[in-house]
């Protein structure tokens, strides 16, 4: 029987980044994730800033910010250790996201700094890392934010859940750029304008409704999307504020995701400091914020909801902290946020069930 979880958190490790992060820590951690042991720190290229697991969940896959690489790494199934596999550059500068297609054979990565989404091969038998597969350039009209929409910044890369559309949010052009890919090749489809000056991030889709949900990083806000299952096309139905009415300082929406039961969407707002739950309306799935509560620390950079618990871990890259706070029905724990573990300026945490209890 599974006993607990290993826990993969990726960092930025630079100067340039004002971090203190060394590559990428591993931990066991108990049911209740209340206690975390240390198990390795091991060596990585610079800013191994967002990780996942391949479809088998046998591999870790590491994009490297603020370079051109992407990396992999094979999980021990016993004691969850990793060991690095291969490193390929990933045909783009400033990797910040990465999602594996149904077949586990291609990577898609969008490339922050030059405006692309490129695809790399995958070897499922021994995590290797190929060549290059596609590559796309994201094209349109910049948005007025003078310092941060310069040109194209896409942020994100989501399958819908029928798996037939890849979304794309570009925050530097405000558009959702939407691909067919197959055999690691992309083919456009759709190129979808935000409100000006929004700057999309990251898109999660309803399990069952017809909708999806952008995080909006220069605005804080949160758009519903009427999602078209067929043509992969989004159309705009509502944009929701998910700072609260009397927060009067600047922020930054930063992460999103559902609730377990699919009736809240959840987001992060650094500057803020804030974690905030929207309700979905079950009828038109559309939302009204309901909770904004402290995050618990500095730069709430990413979330992860631990589903088997019903537990968001927090990674708070400004404060080197880890956090944890329990959802329920009513919502986030109003008694406030728990600390897990200290950790130099995490970007990104993985879960994986544990097989067995380290020694």
């Amino acid at each position: 029987m599974p006993c607990g979880f290993f826990a993969y958190v990726g960092c930025y490790t630079t100067v340039e980044r004002q971090a203190r992060g060394r590559g990428i820590n591993v931990y066991h951690v108990n049911d209740t994730l209340t206690e975390w042991k240390h198990l390795q720190n091991i060596s990585t290229p610079d800013n191994p800033s967002f990780l996942s697991l391949d479809q088998s969940g046998g591999y870790l896959c590491a994009v490297h910010g603020d370079s051109n690489h992407i990396s992999s790494y094979a999980i021990d199934r016993q004691n969850g250790l990793l060991q690095h596999r291969s490193g390929v550059e990933c045909g783009g500068r400033n990797p910040v996201h990465l999602v594996f297609d149904t077949t586990n054979r291609f990577i898609a990565i969008p490339n922050y700094a030059d405006g692309t989404l490129t695809s790399v091969s995958f070897d499922e038998a021994n995590g290797m890392l190929g060549a290059v597969t596609s590559s796309a350039t994201l094209l349109g009209e910049r948005g007025p934010h003078r310092i941060e929409q310069h040109c194209s910044h896409p942020h994100g890369v989501t399958f819908d859940p029928a798996e037939r559309f890849l979304y794309v949010p570009d925050k530097g052009l405000d558009r959702i750029f939407v691909f067919r890919f197959h055999e690691g090749h992309f083919r456009f489809v759709d190129s979808i304008p935000t409100r000006e000056g929004a700057g999309p991030r990251h898109i999660v889709f309803h399990p069952t409704k017809p909708c999806a949900y952008v995080i909006n990083e220069l605005d804080c806000t949160v758009t519903c999307y009427r999602h078209d299952s067929e043509t992969g096309k989004l159309t705009p139905q509502q944009v929701v504020q998910a700072l609260p009415e009397n927060y009067t300082g600047n922020g930054r929406g930063a992460e999103i995701a559902l609730s377990p039961d699919a009736k809240s969407v959840l987001v992060s707002l650094r500057g803020a400091d804030l974690l905030s739950v929207l309700s979905i309306d079950n009828n038109t799935g559309t939302l009204f914020l309901t909770q904004s509560i402290g995050s618990g620390g500095k730069t709430p950079r990413f979330f992860t909801i631990v589903v088997p618990t019903s537990t968001l871990l927090i990674a708070h890259e400004a404060s080197d902290t880890i956090g944890r706070v329990a959802f329920t029905t009513q919502g986030l724990d109003v008694t406030g946020i728990q600390h897990c573990v200290n950790v130099a300026s995490p970007s990104s945490i993985v879960l994986k069930l544990a097989s067995a209890q380290p020694a």
